[in-house]
């Protein structure tokens, strides 16, 4: 498994010989988790959520990491349209 920044507040976890529906349950897993504990500040209590974008590689069609983090994107950007904190795993369009 790998964990690494992306950019701004975007972050990778790749999955090594992982599946789609592995990688949107482990997804789910952790939204809840980190859902279900606020950050506690002496001000109160902030949420937090977080919204993810699953893709899985593509091995007969070699494709490319930006590829890939392109599906992984588009997934994000329809979760963030349609309302936060949820999976979505890339579908072709």
């Amino acid at each position: 498994m790998l964990f690494a920044r992306y950019g701004g507040e975007e972050f990778v976890l790749a999955l090594k010989d992982g599946t789609e529906i592995e990688g949107e349950d482990l997804a789910n897993q952790m939204r809840k988790s980190v859902e279900a504990q606020p950050l506690i500040t002496d001000q109160g209590d902030i949420s937090v959520t977080l919204s993810m974008g699953v893709a899985e590689a593509t091995i007969d069609a070699e494709e490319t990491l930006y590829q890939l983090l392109n599906k992984a994107d588009q997934a994000l950007y329809l979760v963030k349209r349609n309302g936060r904190n949820q999976v979505q795993v890339y579908t072709k369009i």
